[in-house]
């Protein structure tokens, strides 16, 4: 038993770049519909072609929106310190370009949808430098990874569905 006055043991910290299995395995499985559609094209899924275009820009457009509500959950749970009332405005504007991206054509929205990621990805990369009690360095590595599996992605599916 331990008593009321002890210091306690260290515990790992929400900054730690080690990305939790919980977290890791989810994002992943979030690239596959990616993955299926984007090849969709070369290989036998039985999808056509223009099926397969609408549906990426479609998951595409879902994901981005999740991406940019990530902001919403981190304004909402931080404290006075961050930049709340930018994080709130932002968090919204990923699902307006993802929506935005459904209503071109598919070479644009694919565009549209690239630039979107990317431009997410630059946002965590500053949040994570300039307010880092703000967002875990997991989060920032998971984002990475996920941003680079979708940008592979959009790139193939360009190239065999566009």
């Amino acid at each position: 038993m331990t008593p009321h006055n002890a210091t306690p043991t260290a515990t790992p910290t929400s900054n730690e770049a080690t990305i939790p299995m919980a977290a890791l395995l989810p994002g992943l499985a979030g690239l596959i519909p990616f993955w299926i559609l984007a090849l969709s094209g070369v290989l036998p899924f039985g999808l056509p072609p223009l099926l397969a275009l609408i549906a990426f820009i479609t998951y595409g457009a879902v994901i981005l929106s999740f991406v940019g509500a990530i902001w919403w959950g981190l304004a909402a749970a931080v404290g006075p310190t961050a930049p709340k009332a930018a994080m709130f405005l932002w968090s919204v504007l990923p699902a307006l370009i993802g929506w935005m991206a459904t209503l071109v054509s598919a070479d644009l929205g694919v565009l549209i949808l690239a630039v979107g990621f990317l431009l997410q990805w630059s946002l965590d990369a500053g949040l994570v430098t300039r307010y880092p009690e703000v967002m875990p360095r997991w989060v920032f590595r998971l984002r990475t990874i996920l941003t680079a599996g979708v940008l592979i992605a959009m790139t193939v599916a360009w190239w065999y569905l566009v």
